[in-house]
């Protein structure tokens, strides 16, 4: 199975890494790491043959595109965001340019790649609770039919 990982270097990211290498045999996973990411969370990989760490920007259409036809995925599992609400209200800009264009280019260059016949995955895009706001008494536990009305940028 081929994955392709954005955001590996996250908490998210980097756990699904470490439950793939464990449990899916024969898995290769590629990754999208940017050269200011920290590290910390995936230290442990660096040397194993079954994990390619690419540079690659959501923001860079090209870095996308040559992520995508190196990887050639079966299955992405999109985690790559600004996923701080305060930093949220602090960068706006950047925060909706990172989490709504970068996921935009990245759907693009997958749509592409389909349209080439390189690849066709599953995708899988990872939100946060953070979409429902803050919900009344009544809507309470959140479910995915809450109104989305989120509370911040992020």
């Amino acid at each position: 199975m081929r994955v392709l990982i954005t955001g590996i270097t996250g908490f998210v990211g980097s756990h699904m890494a470490d439950y793939l290498l464990k449990n899916v045999s024969d898995v290769k996973i590629f990754a999208t790491r940017r050269w200011r990411s920290k590290e910390d969370n995936i230290k442990h990989l660096f040397g194993d043959e079954r994990v390619i760490l690419e540079e690659c920007d959501l923001l860079d259409r090209g870095s996308l595109a040559r992520i995508i036809e190196i990887s050639k995925p079966d299955i992405v599992y999109h985690f790559a965001a600004q996923s701080f609400p305060e930093s949220s209200f602090l960068t706006p800009v950047s925060t909706l340019t990172t989490n709504i264009i970068g996921t935009a280019n990245l759907l693009e260059e997958l749509r592409f790649a389909k349209e080439r016949n390189f690849c066709n995955p599953t995708i899988i895009s990872v939100s946060s609770s953070e979409v429902y706001g803050n919900p009344t008494e009544d809507e309470v536990p959140i479910t995915e039919e809450n109104c989305i009305r989120a509370a911040n940028p992020y």
